[in-house]
């Protein structure tokens, strides 16, 4: 293990949490490096060896939280003649955690967001569905589909955002909940467009 690459790690780790923790009652317009580096307890010098502008510390927040979201909804079977109740649920499971591991950030960009955060969550899960789907299903690219999947695509990221906000539906209930929505919806290409 390299303790620079820890150490550095560490400094990033801390840096982002004050801004996050920052974020939750002011703007990042508002917000200053010093105060950054005072509630993560490091020097402003520290700072600027490793971020250029507080811009550049959020962008790169913002970067692994999207790429978090991006796992959680990659596939976790090969092909969908694995597809069980089971491993409904556990894909379920898995996009939960994803969300989890980055629900403060999501809920501090949706605090004062006129919609575009939504559509870029929209424009991801599309993405991301419609790569996967067309080998997952092993189906064909189509005007179609790209419909199907947009319609998809705006009903997960509006119950992400939902769960996100609300916050008073536990993890399980949230697994539960989405596993059945799965099972009615995503897991089922409509005949016409195999």
């Amino acid at each position: 293990m390299d303790f620079t690459d820890l150490r550095i790690l560490k400094t990033q780790e801390k840096l982002q949490n004050a801004l996050l923790d920052l974020l939750k009652t002011k703007e990042l317009k508002a917000i200053t490096v010093k105060e950054i580096c005072n509630k993560a307890g490091i020097s402003r010098n520290a700072f600027y060896q490793h971020y250029g502008y507080k811009e550049d510390l959020y962008d790169q927040m913002v970067a692994r939280a999207t790429e978090r979201i991006r796992e959680s909804l990659s596939p976790i079977i090969p092909d969908s003649s694995h597809i069980r109740r089971n491993i409904i649920e556990s894909y379920a499971k898995h996009v939960i955690d994803g969300i989890n591991e980055v629900k403060d950030l999501i809920s501090v960009m949706l605090k004062g967001d006129d919609g575009i955060f939504l559509r870029q969550l929209t424009d991801l899960i599309f993405g991301q569905y419609l790569t996967d789907a067309i080998p997952f299903f092993d189906v064909k690219d189509s005007n179609e589909l790209r419909l199907y999947y947009e319609f998809i695509s705006a009903g997960m990221a509006a119950f992400i955002i939902r769960w996100v906000v609300e916050n008073d539906v536990s993890e399980k209930d949230a697994v539960s909940l989405l596993t059945s929505i799965l099972i009615q919806t995503s897991y089922k290409i409509p005949k016409q467009l195999k």
